[in-house]
């Protein structure tokens, strides 16, 4: 057979497009509702996120030290694991109000025998027993400072175990500490009104001022550690004035006091914002801006200070018209001394917390709940035992509370 009987009719094909061609899309071209977001959004978007991360990093350069990145991994690490859950048997120890805490969301007290940290879980996570007469602990994160009240001891102690014992060689009378470790403390001194000693995060001697017409009383360092605010008493004319001094710690030059208050005795210093310096006294609040002098004022006109609090430059106030009133008013001041919150409990307030945009208020066995941007009625009360002497805010949905032999966790939402 020849091949030309086994052979098909065919039409000539014209050249078919490259796009026609199944299996294969034309580049650069989409199809109808299809859109590409471009190469150079995501060098931009790049761009933006490495620059936030630079001024990130820029403005926390002396947090992101080998030594500070080190600490944090090791709280987050000692932090883990499961306890009994609260209540949690305190027995045997005696804590006072003023030394439980809150720091990180664990707990932190300072009882009598040993400065100690529990978790959400009632787990001790940290504990190192101490023979202090007069126990008083600050903390920031996972670092505490433990000094003797009166005594010439010390502590800075962290999550992963270490502790460094110190002594400024003087009676303490106010000690404070920064969130990247470093320490100060007043204390008296021969021959002047009284000392300021600073100290590395390493427990070396920063600086040294020495007062000489101000007794101090209270100290506070600024978040990135580099000046301390200290408050001083003394009675000129007959009356009672407090003053307080801004201090540069890597200049040992004298300075005169920022601000002078008569007839208030300051009791507290707080630096929790890099724009508020907060002075508590007994008869009124004293905001000062530290880069602009800026100062205002909040006077409690008669009412009597019953507790307070500071937080972010924020301070809450429990205030009482006399000792053993039924009533108490509850207050909320921003960084400038304006009010922001105000309310009032029923009874005589113990304690007062803050935490973000939540107020806790401890009155007469009773833990009252404000959420500081919620409408008036919004407010939550708390059985918390009548033995319950201190509150303190884990977050915003609950918070400790400290009874005489045992401490309870509080649920709020």
């Amino acid at each position: 057979m020849r091949d030309e009987e086994h052979r098909f009719d065919t039409v000539r094909l014209e050249k078919i497009p490259k796009h026609a061609v199944p299996g294969k899309k034309r580049r650069g071209f989409p199809g109808r509702g299809e859109r590409r977001f471009p190469r150079w959004g995501y060098r931009v978007i790049l761009i933006l996120c490495l620059s936030v991360l630079a001024v990130l990093g820029w403005y926390n350069r002396r947090n992101l030290t080998p030594q500070n990145i080190v600490q944090w991994v090791e709280g987050r690490v000692v932090g883990f694991g499961i306890g009994d859950g609260y209540p949690k048997s305190i027995a045997g120890s005696s804590v006072s109000p003023q030394n439980f805490l809150s720091s990180d969301k664990n707990l932190v007290v300072a009882g009598d025998t040993a400065l100690s940290v529990y978790n959400s879980t009632a787990k001790e996570i940290y504990t190192n027993p101490h023979s202090y007469a007069k126990p008083t602990v600050k903390a920031k994160g996972s670092r505490f400072l433990l000094y003797n009240l009166g005594g010439k001891n010390f502590r800075i102690d962290t999550l992963g175990g270490k502790s460094v014992s110190l002594s400024p060689g003087q009676d303490i009378l106010g000690g404070a500490l920064a969130p990247d470790g470093q320490t100060a403390v007043v204390t008296a001194a021969d021959g002047y009104c009284g000392m300021l000693v600073s100290y590395t995060a390493e427990g070396n001697v920063q600086s040294r001022y020495w007062f000489s017409s101000y007794y101090p009383c209270a100290v506070a360092l600024s978040p990135d550690g580099l000046e301390a605010a200290v408050a001083g008493v003394s009675a000129k004319n007959g009356e009672l004035v407090s003053a307080l001094y801004l201090i540069n710690l890597n200049q040992e030059k004298s300075v005169e006091p920022a601000a002078t208050l008569t007839g208030n005795l300051i009791l507290d210093v707080f630096w929790d914002s890099p724009s508020t310096v907060t002075a508590v006294g007994d008869s009124g609040v004293l905001f000062l801006n530290p880069k602009s002098g800026k100062k205002s004022e909040f006077r409690y006109e008669g009412q009597k200070l019953e507790a307070f609090a500071s937080d972010s430059g924020r301070t809450a106030l429990a205030l009482c018209a006399y000792p053993g009133a039924e009533e108490s008013s509850l207050t909320v001041l921003g960084n400038d001394g304006a009010g922001i919150f105000s309310s009032r409990v029923s009874g005589s307030v113990r304690s007062v917390s803050l935490y973000g945009q939540e107020l806790a208020a401890l009155a007469d066995g009773k833990a009252w709940f404000f959420p500081l941007a919620a409408p008036a009625g919004s407010e939550k009360g708390i059985s918390a035992g009548e033995d319950a002497r201190a509150v303190a805010l884990r977050d915003e949905s609950s918070a400790y509370v400290l009874g005489i032999s045992e401490i309870r966790l509080l649920k709020i939402r």
